[in-house]
């Protein structure tokens, strides 16, 4: 499928062309705030719950000199103030306003990560805490044992999508070589996209019903805490609609269980397909896409590109009351379903996310005095399994994070490796 709707699935694509940040008074003038929408103030539930943040990582070989990091991301935050912002306000009058100050950079030394999944990540463990007048992101540079150093962006999604995360990387790439960036003080919000397209909304798709999960569980969380676990492969040939075939796989390893319902929740990017602004916000919509017994990976594209055609995308969730209801029960409320939704066959929970970050290029990743080897990003802690992958001209890197109970026995990591095998081999 090449079209719009692919380029929306992979991140916008060439769909949109930003132009250079220019540094003049009239884009300074009034201080950057926009509205916080029902479904951002939802992931700050999430968040409280556990830490639900975008995490993306660079690595490579070579030092990437701190100050000039600390120089790059002042720069960068300056043309894209919307990675400066406080949560201010409360209820339904809740606001992101830029508070001034860039994302802090923290440094681990003598790290044994390797960059292939959660184990060593200690360093990671503390979430942003925007209810507490936090920030919404900052920066961990690691240096590693195996030799590489890796740079870890952090943000918060409530306030930041996969999009925005992809773009404020490359911004302060650009700073590092000295580039002219790119900038965006866009304070569009999904809910005022999904409000002036809603009258369009054409698809008639029905709701999931009671969806089966990828692997089961053989353990449960207690006293309504979870833990994430997540891990990171490589295929060695880039894998052309991935989303499509991944979709296809996992539903038929989900089926090894019994029989039942597949269906998976596929975000759509707006920017490029609903909007041209470049806003820095969740300007995401969702699409779920059920996984038949007999289903390949065409009639799952074309399902998709049925649904984005009907705008499924813009249709609105029923999340009115949501800015009205004190976030302390919003969190009771989550916390007392937490077992419920996360380790049973329930109405309306869909087996998993994938998301597919399109095709990224290595070398626009690199500075002086540092040479990237690739981006991956690690998937979102919610839910029962999410998926996300990136694209290279000679490989694939795909990541998985699902709690900590779907691989008590190992039964995670059995199906990766699966997947792995699967996609390694020739087509």
């Amino acid at each position: 499928m090449k079209s719009a709707e692919l380029d929306s699935l992979q991140h916008g694509g060439a769909a949109l062309t930003a132009q250079p940040f220019a540094h003049d008074h009239a884009r300074r003038q009034a201080r950057y705030t926009r509205p916080l929408s029902p479904i951002e103030r939802c992931s700050l539930v999430l968040n409280a719950v556990h830490r639900y943040h975008l995490d993306a990582v660079v690595e490579g070989f070579g030092e990437i000199d701190v100050q000039a990091l600390r120089a790059a991301v002042e720069l960068a935050a300056a043309a894209n103030p919307a990675i400066r912002v406080r949560l201010h306000g409360v209820l339904g009058f809740c606001r992101w306003v830029d508070s001034g100050v860039a994302p802090v950079i923290n440094v681990v030394n003598d790290s044994e990560w390797d960059g292939m999944s959660s184990e060593h990540t200690g360093f990671m463990s503390e979430s942003l805490k925007p209810l507490h007048g936090g920030p919404v992101a900052d920066l961990i540079l690691v240096s590693c044992r195996d030799g590489l150093q890796r740079l870890v962006f952090r943000a918060l999604h409530a306030a930041i999508d996969g999009r925005a995360m992809l773009h404020w990387m490359h911004e302060v790439f650009r700073a590092l070589r000295g580039e002219p960036l790119r900038g965006s003080n866009s304070t569009l919000t999904d809910w005022d996209v999904q409000k002036q397209r809603e009258d369009e909304v054409t698809d008639e798709a029905p709701a999931l019903g009671a969806c089966l999960p990828v692997v089961l569980p053989v353990a449960e969380s207690n006293a309504g805490r979870v833990e994430y676990v997540w891990r990171r492969i490589v295929i060695d040939r880039n894998v052309s609609q991935l989303l499509a075939k991944a979709a296809v796989f996992l539903a038929s390893w989900a089926r090894r269980q019994g029989e039942g319902e597949v269906g998976f929740t596929i975000p759509v990017d707006y920017r490029g397909l609903r909007t041209p602004e470049m806003g820095m916000g969740n300007l995401t919509g969702f699409v779920q896409i059920t996984v038949d017994k007999d289903a390949t990976a065409r009639s799952v594209m074309q399902e998709l590109n049925q649904r984005i055609r009907g705008l499924a995308d813009c249709r609105r969730q029923p999340l009115a009351l949501v800015p009205w209801l004190p976030l302390w029960l919003l969190v009771k409320l989550f916390l007392a379903r937490l077992d419920s939704l996360l380790y049973s066959v329930g109405k309306g929970i869909p087996t998993g996310g994938i998301v597919s970050m399109g095709t990224v290029k290595a070398e626009d990743f690199s500075c002086p005095g540092f040479r990237a080897e690739c981006s991956h990003g690690i998937p979102g802690a919610v839910g029962k399994l999410n998926v996300v992958f990136v694209n290279y001209s000679d490989s694939t890197i795909v990541s998985f994070a699902a709690p900590k109970a779907y691989n008590a026995a190992g039964q995670l990591d059995e199906m990766i490796e699966a997947f792995r095998l699967h996609f390694s081999r020739a087509p």
